[in-house]
């Protein structure tokens, strides 16, 4: 991008404006924080400490909290009782490496090149970790965050999936069975290698295939109920993982990411909450008349229709389950919080890296840019400095939590987007903060959000969503226009409307001057 692009570019953008499972966690905690050689925040520090918590591939309205209560999540409702909850915020990409580079570095993927699953974030990019740790902080990552590579990217401290397979040992059975019996990815039973629930978790580490081929069992989905003991489960080792950091480093300011698999695949909860959703009593949605949608979505659809009722409810139970099972996860980490005395002088936040469209459309997973797949839930709660029990309609990008957390802990805003120079690397973040609106809820916010999906194919997918439509530009298809006041569904596909002709045009003009899909780099020829 060369300069006066860029800067077009931010003119517009400035423009546009616990219960059961306690004993879980009875692992003992030790206090070596208290010896005289543990780090102590100084005397009349006001650094607040930021917890952020993070789930992989949550629907956003699958909360009581957002009025639904097919899953209860009495946890995630503490922390939106406490904080604003965002109805109307959106991932950059809803994939999990693209999403989650882009709320790292505060830039969008199209801007560093981390696109698809396969794609590692060029280490000489500036993170939210860099930044927290150059301000003074202990910085750390535990659990998924889908580097692909041993780079840290700025985090201290550390524990990634590969600790939690170290600490199952012969186990890994059980999880590799789990890859293996992928509801809707047949594929994986031949490959038993699913870099995305973090086996393994360093992409490249088996290039001659994967030695679980052939050693493991092949299921028939009557039951997602999983052979491991809750307390080892992936998201319950990260949970007393986190719950031993903040104990242990509460006299200091600290930030940590604890980033959590679930409800994500593998889809298969511990007993006690996979009972609770059976297979055979799930229900789907009705698909609906799919014609007017473009072929690509149309193709998806007939594919996923292939696959057979069976595997579609067992997905689903086997979601629905991890969500239950996660929120219970969460707690033990925001209750932590509570016990130290830590609740009032902690930034926490709760968000997820992209959604789940749960059967709606035919569809299930992510990979599109419907609102149940782009839409992500977004809670920030911090005790007396900001509104508690409040919901925000505000258009938000999740992406913007880089120059939020910044601003609300007082720290000095990024100057730099790398720590060395990229050729073509953008000078300046493409996020914004956020915290206007969440010292005031009822606050108009951005009139526009941003998401895009597929850069690296012959169909790149670019969304803008305002206050009532969204356009979707489907570079090398048919286009999408949806009337969220008329069709909040989004069962309409509105792009051949003359009477919305105008409208088209203006979101069109508005999406190129966001990002103009004509210079994607990218793009399969």
């Amino acid at each position: 991008m060369n300069e006066s692009d860029y800067v077009q570019r931010r003119r517009f953008l400035q423009a546009t404006g616990i219960g059961a499972a306690s004993i879980l966690l009875n692992h003992k905690i030790t206090r070596a924080e208290n010896s005289p050689s543990a780090p102590v925040q100084k005397p009349g520090s006001n650094k607040p400490n930021v917890l952020v918590i993070m789930t992989d591939q949550h629907r956003a309205d699958l909360m009581t909290c957002a009025g639904r209560d097919l899953v209860p999540t009495p946890n995630i409702d503490l922390i939106a009782s406490r904080g604003v909850r965002f109805t109307n915020a959106y991932c950059p990409y809803p994939v999990c490496v693209a999403s989650r580079m882009a709320l790292l570095t505060g830039l969008y993927a199209h801007s560093t090149g981390a696109i698809t699953n396969t794609d590692r974030l060029d280490w000489r990019y500036r993170t939210i970790a860099n930044h927290f740790t150059d301000n003074g902080y202990l910085t750390g990552l535990i659990g998924k965050m889908h580097f692909l590579d041993a780079h840290n990217h700025g985090f201290e401290y550390y524990m990634s999936i590969n600790d939690w397979l170290m600490y199952l040992g012969p186990k890994v059975q059980h999880y590799a069975n789990e890859i293996a019996n992928h509801p809707l990815g047949p594929h994986f039973f031949k490959t038993v290698d699913d870099g995305g629930a973090g086996l393994p978790d360093v992409d490249g580490l088996w290039p001659k295939g994967s030695p679980w081929v052939g050693n493991v069992e092949k299921w028939n989905f009557d039951s997602m109920a999983s052979a491991l003991e809750p307390e080892n489960h992936l998201d319950m080792f990260l949970a007393r993982e986190a719950v031993k950091f903040i104990t242990r480093y509460r006299r200091q300011p600290f930030f940590l990411v604890t980033s959590f698999m679930k409800p994500h695949s593998p889809f298969y909860p511990p007993r006690q909450w996979a009972e609770k959703y059976p297979v055979d009593k799930m229900m789907l949605p009705k698909v609906g008349d799919i014609s007017k949608y473009p072929p690509h979505i149309q193709r998806r659809i007939k594919n996923m229709a292939a696959l057979g009722e069976k595997r579609q409810r067992a997905h689903r139970a086997g979601y629905l389950g991890n969500l239950a099972f996660v929120d219970t996860c969460i707690g033990h980490v925001y209750k932590t919080l509570e016990k130290e005395k830590l609740l009032d002088n902690t930034i926490v936040v709760y968000t997820s890296d992209h959604g789940e469209m749960d059967g709606d459309h035919g569809l299930f997973q992510k990979f599109c840019l419907f609102e149940p797949s782009v839409r992500v839930p977004l809670i920030v709660s911090y005790p007396k400095h900001l509104p508690q029990n409040k919901v925000t309609a505000a258009l938000t990008e999740y992406i913007g939590l880089y120059p939020t957390l910044s601003e609300l802990a007082g720290l000095e805003a990024p100057r730099r987007t790398t720590l060395l120079d990229i050729p073509g690397a953008p000078e300046q973040m493409d996020a914004a903060s956020f915290a206007g609106v969440l010292r005031d809820p009822d606050a108009e916010g951005p009139s526009a959000a941003f998401s895009e999906y597929n850069l690296r194919s012959k169909i790149c997918e670019y969304m803008i969503r305002t206050r009532r439509y969204k356009y979707i530009y489907n570079h090398g298809s048919i286009h999408e226009l949806y009337d969220h006041e008329a069709d909040p569904g989004e069962f309409v596909n509105r792009i051949d409307d003359p009477g919305l002709k105008k409208v088209q045009d203006q979101l069109r003009e508005r999406l190129f001057a966001w990002y103009n899909p004509e210079k994607n780099p990218y793009r399969q020829a």
